[in-house]
């Protein structure tokens, strides 16, 4: 077990040091926008930072080209003509993760992808994988999500896996329809996630 974590805990830092780029980039790229949208979503937002970082792995397909809240990327996604999946162990480097509640939803970018889980990053979450409030508003952390969770996330507001989005179109737009979204009890019977605790910010809105 110790020599488990011991590897994990490696690989998560140099995983670490090499997103550390990426990181400082598009942080410099908020302050740079002086707050301006991108594409449409507000500065500040889990949308805003995932926009612009799936926009450099997805630069030959024009990049993004739909618009809405985070929970409604998969649907919306799929209907422009882009490769989606909603296998957890799907995952790809360079993906959109998409988390669905009963508000907003979520979106976040994934950066690893390991045998027993990925490693993302995003922004507007106020509670890292490890329970440290290293994030929120206006703010990118990093998180490794096990897939024995099923990647489902949070206390209080659940927000459970509704798939990917990857950097890729399909080549017949028509085969792109959109799938249709599983009972919510199918769901909840299926997750385990893993409980963290939320903190609050009080000039944080919420996630999005």
């Amino acid at each position: 077990m110790a020599l488990r974590l011991g590897k994990r805990l490696g690989r998560l830092f140099l995983t670490t040091v090499a997103t550390f780029a990426l990181a400082t980039a598009a942080s410099a790229q908020v302050e740079d926008n002086l707050h301006q949208p991108y594409k449409g979503f507000t500065w500040g937002y889990c949308t805003y930072y995932a926009a612009q970082v799936f926009d450099r792995f997805a630069a030959d397909e024009g990049g993004i080209d739909w618009r809405g809240d985070g929970g409604r990327w998969l649907r919306a996604a799929q209907e422009k003509g882009w490769q989606t999946s909603a296998n957890p162990r799907d995952a790809r480097i360079g993906a959109i993760i998409v988390w669905q509640n009963a508000g907003r939803g979520h979106v976040a970018i994934v950066d690893d992808v390991y045998e027993d889980g990925i490693l993302i990053s995003e922004m507007n979450w106020r509670v890292n994988s490890d329970g440290d409030a290293t994030g929120g508003f206006n703010r990118i952390s990093q998180s490794f999500l096990p897939f024995s969770t099923n990647l489902s996330r949070g206390a209080r507001r659940r927000y459970w896996f509704a798939g990917y989005v990857f950097p890729k179109k399909v080549i017949d737009v028509a085969k792109a329809k959109p799938m249709a979204n599983p009972p919510l009890g199918a769901i909840e019977a299926a997750s385990r996630p893993r409980i963290v605790v939320e903190t609050s910010r009080a000039t944080a809105p919420s996630n999005n």
